[in-house]
């Protein structure tokens, strides 16, 4: 007896009907849980500049020191120089370019790249909202970022 089919239309109809898109659907990925919230940089420049904030902010001068760069604070002469202008005005002004005490942030307007190992950050005034955003140049050395240049 001949078939009413031919043999091409066989073939067609037999991977037709094992294809997948003609087959069950697959069941449903079992939802991920969602990823973990990326660690906070530590070592970068803007984390550098928080916690020298920290420390203005909390009257800390000895933490603010451990955030600048060696060469500004090689002498005792360099150090007292620091305590008696710089610092005074930085500890005065810290709270300015905090948004949130709690959880410290700081809005960076713009960053700079001088070079691959000298960067600068030009941060917001949050209290002085018509003033220009301040800069602070950070030198990398060693694998760490240090302050070597600030006008907050």
């Amino acid at each position: 007896m001949k078939s009413a089919f031919s043999a091409p239309a066989v073939a067609l109809c037999l991977t037709l009907a094992t294809a997948t898109a003609w087959s069950a659907p697959a069941p449903a990925e079992a939802p991920k849980p969602p990823a973990a919230e990326p660690a906070a940089d530590t070592a970068g420049p803007e984390a550098v500049v928080l916690r020298a904030l920290a420390a203005g902010m909390a009257g800390k001068f000895d933490a603010y020191l451990a955030e600048l760069h060696n060469d500004r604070k090689e002498t005792a002469e360099q150090k007292s120089q620091l305590q008696r202008y710089e610092w005074k005005r930085f500890s005065g002004q810290a709270a300015w370019y905090i948004a949130d005490p709690q959880k410290p942030t700081i809005q960076v307007a713009r960053k700079q790249t001088l070079t691959p190992t000298k960067h600068k950050l030009f941060v917001k005034d949050l209290k002085n909202k018509d003033a220009m955003p301040r800069p602070i140049e950070l030198t990398q050395k060693d694998g760490r970022w240090w302050i070597s240049a600030n006008s907050l």
